[in-house]
């Protein structure tokens, strides 16, 4: 059975850092698609180069970076092979993905990765800027921090295996809950549980 990685939850919480070494070990060698990555590299390739509109570039490095994920997928599917990619799921229609590799009999692993509070995602999303990281709009980060646990509330029988993990001290990830199966292989204790558990996640809290 093929497996897909997903790497999620809030900007800042160390996806990108992490995404490579939070993978089981037999799939340490398997390539994690960076959307985020792919679309600044995109952006530094067509900004001013294929056009002087740094809207236009944005929108043309947007579809480079849509076509290259879909095109990933559907060869993923088709050669029926792993595939990992990291991505925000706070709307329904990322899920939709999900679904899509369901239908083909894909195990689905899911690493969510948190940090306490919004202000921290916030001030790492800002730490990276200045040290020419990709820039992420307030709006944006807030979406993702509240709209992740939303979803992954609901949407939660989609995922096989999932493992929620608070990064807030950053770079040593402490693992909050593992679930497999809807089973609970292992757990801190519920009068432990951060914050954004017991208010945002009241079905795994149940």
């Amino acid at each position: 059975m093929p497996n897909l990685f997903v790497v999620t939850g809030a900007n800042g919480a160390g996806k990108s850092t992490l995404s490579k070494i939070i993978l089981p070990e037999e799939f340490s060698n398997l390539e994690v698609f960076d959307g985020d990555k792919f679309f600044v590299e995109s952006l530094s390739n067509i900004f001013p180069t294929q056009t002087k509109s740094p809207k236009y570039a944005r929108d043309m490095a947007f579809e480079a970076t849509v076509s290259e994920f879909e095109r990933l997928v559907k060869e993923s599917i088709e050669s029926n092979v792993s595939f990992a990619y990291e991505g925000h799921f706070s709307s329904e229609a990322p899920w939709q993905t999900i679904v899509r590799f369901r239908e083909f009999g894909y195990h689905i692993t899911m690493i969510f990765l948190m940090v306490n509070e919004l202000s921290l995602s916030m001030k790492r999303v800002s730490e990276r800027v200045k040290t020419g990281g990709h820039y992420v709009t307030p709006q944006e980060i807030e979406k993702n921090f509240y709209g992740n646990l939303i979803q992954l509330n609901k949407q939660s029988q989609l995922i096989d295996e999932l493992i929620i993990a608070d990064n807030s001290t950053f770079g040593r990830p402490s693992q909050i809950l593992r679930v497999s199966e809807e089973n609970i292989i292992e757990s801190i204790e519920k009068n432990k549980m951060p914050n954004w558990v017991k208010q945002y996640l009241p079905n795994f809290i149940q």
